[in-house]
């Protein structure tokens, strides 16, 4: 009887290994692609950071609703408390634009929603002089009057190749191919280099400035594959970051965003061309959020041997309040992300983290090259 237990208890105990081993295996992690590679920085002297424990990387998604002045009017109240709290306590943002929140201003046939989605245009103009950036975030394809707008104004080359190239495919490339990969892979191109080109010329004066993109939803595929197209598809639009790599199956408890600090950076390599990610920073809620409870010290203490760079996301839209919104909610929000802004700075003075914007945090990788 007692060698019938062992058995049983032996199996029991295979079993749940098996299942687990199982589990393991099929949960997708991006980070352990064979085309991407971590990467880590190490601790130097004789730098402005080398004092400090982490880079921090305040970042927004721009993406608000742009359906009546008065919907404009909330987001440039936000806008412009986002500008005082970066002057007052010297933290730049990084803002993701989702392009298509801008096209109001080239092709809304209503005059007053136009001019002021173009004020807009100029408040995010005018926080990037100041010093904050501002890089490329879409939802999807670019929005259809807007890039018929924008071939008006200028014709430029899109030639992806990667469907071709990249996708394995045991059939004939023919009928699905064509209409499925091949033009779907096209229009995801053209949507990347149009977006990136509006952006340039709306807040940079047609500097070539705008060379990260965040993919909306997070969403980059959900394949190897898919995501090798993916990024592929940002090295043909002229882009050289990427900021959001997820992990996990949306809807589950195994679905998260980013990496932990230390593993958060990569490498994508594509032949001779490559990406540089910088995912957000894995956190409640799914990545740091800046209105959560967050221990940024804790995180930026928690890798030893190099630099982590702690990557936060946040929405300023979440401030753009409805007009039957109770006043005193909206400013617990403002109050709310004030707050944050005094951690940072006080972590600042005390050495701990160093704030920079994603290009610039671009331009600290390449030294390390």
């Amino acid at each position: 009887m007692k060698y019938l237990r062992r058995v049983i208890l032996a199996w029991l105990a295979t079993s749940i290994m098996l299942t687990a081993a199982c589990s393991k295996s099929g949960l997708e992690n991006p980070f352990d692609y064979p085309f991407i590679r971590p990467l880590h920085i190490k601790r130097t002297s004789g730098k402005p950071y080398s004092d400090y424990k982490a880079f921090y990387l305040l970042t927004e998604d721009f993406e608000p609703r742009v359906e009546s002045p008065e919907e404009i009017d909330r987001i440039r109240d936000a806008l412009r408390l986002a500008g005082e709290l970066s002057a007052k306590y010297n933290v730049a943002w990084t803002h993701f634009v989702d392009v298509n929140t801008l096209a109001p201003a080239f092709t809304a046939d209503n005059a007053q929603l136009k001019q002021r989605c173009r004020e807009m245009i100029a408040d995010l103009k005018l926080l990037a002089s100041n010093g904050d950036d501002c890089q490329l975030h879409l939802h999807g394809m670019l929005d259809r009057g807007l890039l018929e707008f924008m071939k008006s104004q200028e014709k430029l080359r899109v030639k992806p190749s990667g469907a071709k190239q990249l996708q394995g495919y045991r059939q004939r490339k023919s009928f699905f191919f064509n209409s499925f990969y091949a033009a779907g892979y096209r229009e995801l191109v053209t949507s990347l280099t149009y977006g990136k080109s509006l952006l340039e010329q709306a807040v940079y004066d047609g500097r070539k400035d705008v060379v990260a993109f965040r993919p909306g939803g997070w969403d980059h595929g959900s394949s190897s594959q898919d995501t090798r197209l993916y990024f592929n598809a940002l090295i043909e639009s002229g882009l050289i970051a990427n900021s959001g790599l997820v992990t996990g199956e949306f809807g589950t408890q195994n679905w998260t965003v980013g990496n932990y600090p230390g593993r958060n950076l990569a490498t994508v390599q594509e032949g001779d061309d490559s990406i540089t990610e910088i995912s957000p920073t894995t956190g409640p809620g799914g990545y740091v959020n800046p209105v959560l409870p967050n221990d940024l010290l804790k995180l930026a203490n928690s890798v030893s041997d190099e630099m982590p760079v702690i990557v936060s996301v946040y929405h300023l839209a979440t401030l753009q309040a409805d007009s039957d919104e109770p006043g005193g909610r909206v400013q617990d929000k403002r109050a709310a992300l004030e707050k944050h802004f005094q951690t940072v700075a006080d972590l600042v003075a005390k050495k701990v983290l160093y704030p920079v914007t994603f290009r610039r945090m671009l331009m600290i990788l390449s030294e390390k090259d």
